[in-house]
């Protein structure tokens, strides 16, 4: 409804994302993110129920402040990203 403040929100998005993007192995990382949004679309095929791409440890949480890195991507079922937010436990 609030087109502003979606786009105030996409573009802090980006902006987070690109700070904690390395650039050594962006090539490997954008490869892994293409595979995994691939992957997420399978998994939504073949379960019947929507699959998200991941950050392990959230680029934005409130005790830590992961990157975006190939080895930081998961797919799981969305309602498990949503349940997760912004949180990361170590287990």
């Amino acid at each position: 409804k609030n087109s502003n403040l979606n786009r105030f929100y996409s573009l802090n998005r980006i902006a987070s994302k690109k700070k904690r993007t390395i650039n050594w192995d962006k090539e490997l990382t954008d490869l892994v993110m293409k595979e995994a949004h691939h992957l997420a679309k399978l998994r939504e095929n073949i379960t019947g129920f929507k699959w998200h791409v991941d950050h392990i440890i959230p680029m934005n949480g409130k005790m830590v402040s992961g990157l975006h890195v190939w080895n930081n991507i998961q797919v799981i079922p969305a309602s498990a990203n949503v349940q997760k937010h912004n949180s990361y436990e170590v287990s």
